[in-house]
């Protein structure tokens, strides 16, 4: 039987497991020349990751991490540092910098390539550094959860799962299934180990703690022959792993408790 995931988005139970890498990039929206990463990998990033593991076709997993029917909480492991690497690659525009001309008079084709005389262009890509993250997932699709369960206990995939870009390969570790998430009650202040959706405002600052805020795609639909988000989200994170986000015991994030984290699922 899945998992059933409350008007809170807290499930009664969940997969929990670490995915790091050396290297790690999750390009911003937006950003075109410097290659700008999320320090945190979003939720549609996490659900192509799980859906490579279990061999799902591409624009055909987006329903079975909705917005109601999956629940994610993502915890960073290690500090989230970046570096800038740059990089020389020739373009791949269509208008600029490939060609068709090939074959001979008597051919019937046209084969498209990178004309690999011209210059090549220069981009940085911000990377991060060894990064490391605890995953916790539950997602009432059935047959979804049962096979990725099966994948992630048995220590296999379909596809190599990776951090971002393909080349990142990542290694998964420490699996936990059956994990149940528990109510924290608390009268004053709550210590989050994981990320906490929500606006900077809801954080209480704490002496030597810097807080970190992204919005990231959430939540994607097919749309034609591709794909769309049709939510972003908000949330607030620390730089240093060791570091918590602090929030008001009566804000509207409902901190869980999972094994000996705290978190909050989105």
């Amino acid at each position: 039987m899945s998992p059933q995931i409350d008007a809170d988005s807290v499930p009664d139970r969940c997969l929990s497991f670490t995915v790091r890498s050396s290297w790690g990039h999750f390009k911003r929206v937006g950003r075109s020349v410097t290659k700008q990463t999320y320090r945190i990998p979003p939720r549609t990033t996490i659900a192509g990751m799980l859906a490579a593991i279990v061999g799902a076709d591409r624009d055909s997993y987006y329903d079975v991490f909705g917005a109601d029917n999956a629940a994610i909480a993502i915890t960073p492991l290690s500090d989230l540092r970046t570096i800038n690497i740059p990089t020389v690659g020739v373009g791949t525009d269509p208008g600029q910098d490939v060609t068709t001309k090939v074959g001979n008079y008597y051919s019937t084709y046209n084969l498209t390539y990178q004309d690999t005389t011209k210059d090549r262009q220069l981009h940085a890509y911000e990377v991060l550094a060894d990064p490391a993250y605890r995953i916790d997932v539950a997602l009432e699709d059935e047959a979804f959860y049962t096979d990725l369960r099966e994948h992630l206990t048995s220590g296999t995939s379909v596809y190599p799962p990776s951090l971002g870009k393909s080349e990142y390969l990542a290694t998964i570790e420490d699996v936990r299934s059956g994990q149940s998430p528990g109510r924290i009650e608390n009268d004053t202040t709550i210590d989050v180990d994981s990320i906490v959706p929500g606006s900077l405002s809801d954080a209480i600052p704490q002496g030597g703690v810097t807080y970190g805020i992204e919005r990231s795609p959430a939540v994607m639909e097919q749309d034609g022959g591709g794909r769309r988000t049709t939510r972003f989200d908000d949330y607030v994170y620390t730089q240093q792993a060791e570091n918590s986000v602090r929030i008001k015991a009566d804000a509207d994030p409902a901190p869980v408790s999972v094994g000996s984290r705290t978190v909050v699922f989105r």
